[in-house]
């Protein structure tokens, strides 16, 4: 075995064990980790209360018992008053008045061009809805008529959008059912920071948990830090629908606030009409476990599979045995008191170790470099490595603000592209020997890329891996190299490097999709033909991926027995299906949004029974002339 090739292995071991005892804290941390929260959307309790001819209380009470531990309190606009008829126009007493101008409070100054506007509603909401109004809009004159008029001046389409706080009276009601509140801020046009300050101070009274409404952050983007100062002064954490992304700003503020973030998701309707609620249970107990989700944000199924309204009680229980048969506690303490553990720039710099020792491999036997080159090569690898995490700094005012993550990205890279390379062409160059440092290059190069890819920023989908699909074209590319024709290799080089553009621009991550074990489900509905179908499907499809570690060490020592009897080309498909196994097994070590058992439970005996059975494949298929 060439010495280059020791050193390499050399520094992968350092690499892996370095990654290990981080790994170790990380166990750790995510075995106190699985609480999960589940919050249903007050309009809809309020729906269902209604058409179930129900007092809220009673259904708020009947949530709480079911499961659930949160409730949305969404912020009040005039708008939305209007819709749910808490407001209704009402005629001026005397028509002169409508234009009477909008007079500042306390003072006699009109607007000329503005309309007065007359509302009847309850008392109790009439005095805090002019208050709010005078606090936030003084123009606008608002003053209470009587003893249940509001009577303000302003365009209402220009005004109906505004925030005005949140509703003190349905809050005490929530949290006497033993709920939470989730205040839901709005977002509307021109936001002013002291509009901001107010609003989310009043939001920190109701609770601590703050889920934005609609698709823009209340402030986003030219008071974007108007928002983030006020969370931060008032100890706000970020519900983050990490899934959908669907709210402009919420990464800015989530990379702000870590770890001081919820990892959230709320069905779309056109998501949950193939679902009735025994599949969304199912559902949200896969995201817990695969997305590391902590909030379930629940809508009440109200047309297809909707058969009553109270149904929301047993989808909201059908939640909480999913997520506790999944080994989660559904509780209202989902903030982390302390944050995920990551490595710092010494951390980073030992496990990079790993990474340079898988590329320095596949580059030396790629090349067939001689010693007096592979050597250097692999100390300069092993430098750079070690380097690059104290070499990132900050390079302007806004990545001061917001770090990047360079350097846990380019090492995680290299060793997810190269580490299957370095295995195929070990295997190819140095044979049995080759493939046993190609399979301690595959289990230390996992460990390093579930260590570069841990902390805070990654385990709430801040920061994600970038692949740009080198992770699969690469190793394919090492694969095609063990062709024996120059003509064979150059042709399947150019199918992968085509196929890599193709793909590249349309799912940049292309392995990530194979990554995800299936939800479980109910198949009541199905013949028993029909399961044992779809059983065969999740058995046999590509996913989760992490299912098919063992396939590249056992296919890796194939392609080498296959060389021995002089089947080259029959060698070079079983390196390429080694190449693409060694790809697929390492991609589950790369999502720290899953708990790390989680994904050795599968990736960890599959790998094992790979690396045996390729272990007696190699003694099986050894020739007489064999040394």
């Amino acid at each position: 075995m060439k010495f280059s090739s020791l050193l390499s292995l050399t520094l992968t071991t350092l690499g892996g064990a370095a990654a290990g005892r981080l790994l170790q804290r990380r166990h750790g941390w995510e075995a106190g980790h699985r609480r999960v929260a589940i919050c249903v959307d007050l309009d809809d309790v309020l729906a269902v209360a209604l058409r179930a001819d129900r007092p809220l209380d009673d259904v708020l009470h009947e949530l709480a018992h079911h499961g659930a531990t949160h409730a949305s309190l969404p912020e009040l606009t005039l708008n939305r008053l209007r819709a749910s008829g808490a407001l209704t126009p009402r005629a001026p007493a005397r028509t002169g008045g409508t234009r009477a101008g909008g007079a500042r409070a306390g003072g006699s100054e009109t607007r000329p061009y503005m309309n007065w506007n007359h509302f009847n509603a309850a008392p109790e909401l009439v005095g805090p809805l002019a208050a709010e109004l005078a606090a936030r809009l003084p123009y606008t004159g608002a003053r209470v008529s009587g003893a249940s008029t509001l009577a303000f001046a302003g365009d209402l389409a220009v005004l109906g959008e505004i925030g005005l706080g949140f509703d003190a009276g349905l809050a005490e009601r929530v949290r006497r059912a033993g709920l939470d509140c989730v205040p839901r801020p709005v977002s509307y046009a021109w936001p002013e920071d002291r509009l901001i300050d107010l609003t989310l101070a009043q939001a920190a009274v109701f609770g601590r948990l703050v889920a934005f409404d609609g698709d823009l952050i209340l402030g986003h983007e030219m008071h974007l830090d108007a928002t983030l100062r006020a969370m931060e002064r008032e100890g706000l954490a970020l519900v983050y629908f990490a899934e959908s992304r669907h709210q402009k700003g919420d990464w800015f503020v989530a990379k702000r606030r870590a770890p001081h973030v919820v990892l959230a998701h709320r069905f779309t309707p056109a998501e949950m009409t193939p679902l009735d609620f025994h599949a969304a249970a199912h559902h949200w107990a896969h995201l817990a476990r695969e997305r590391g989700l902590r909030l379930c944000y629940v809508n009440a199924f109200k047309v297809l599979h909707a058969a009553e309204p109270l149904e929301l009680l047993h989808y909201v229980e059908h939640i909480r045995e999913a997520l506790e048969h999944a080994g989660f506690q559904v509780t209202k303490d989902v903030c982390a008191p302390t944050p995920a553990p990551g490595p710092d720039r010494r951390d980073l710099a030992l496990v990079g170790l790993a990474s340079a020792g898988a590329a320095a491999a596949a580059v030396n036997a790629a090349l067939d470099l001689p010693e007096a080159a592979g050597g250097p090569l692999t100390v300069v690898a092993a430098g750079g490595a070690a380097a690059l995490p104290f070499l990132e700094r900050p390079r302007s005012e806004l990545e001061a603000l917001y770090p990047p993550s360079y350097a846990p990205k380019a090492l995680a890279l290299a060793a997810a592209a190269f580490a299957p390379a370095a295995a195929v062409q070990l295997a190819r160059r140095e044979g049995a020997g080759g493939w046993a440092v190609g399979v301690v290059m595959q289990a230390g190069t996992a460990a390093a890329l579930a260590a570069a890819t841990s902390g805070p920023d990654y385990a709430l989908r801040i920061e994600t891996y970038k692949g740009f699909n080198l992770d699969w074209a690469l190793p394919l590319a090492a694969a095609a190299l063990t062709l024996p024709e120059a003509r064979s290799r150059f042709s399947a080089l150019a199918l992968i490097a085509g196929l890599w553009a193709l793909a590249n621009p349309r799912h940049p991550d292309l392995l990530a999709r194979f990554d995800p074990a299936h939800a479980e489900g109910h198949t009541h509905h199905l013949s028993a033909a029909a399961r044992l179908a779809g059983d065969l499907r999740l058995a046999l499809g590509p996913q989760p991926a992490r299912k098919w570690a063992g396939l590249g060490p056992f296919a890796t020592a194939l392609s080498v027995v296959l060389a021995r009897h002089d089947r080259q080309g029959a060698a070079a498909v079983a390196a390429a299906v080694g190449a693409l196994g060694g790809a697929l097994g390492l991609v589950g070590f790369r999502r720290p949004e899953r708990a790390l058992a989680v994904t050795l439970r599968e990736a960890g005996p599959s790998f094992a029974a790979g690396a045996a059975l390729g272990a007696l494949a190699l003694l099986a298929g050894r020739r007489p002339n064999d040394e």
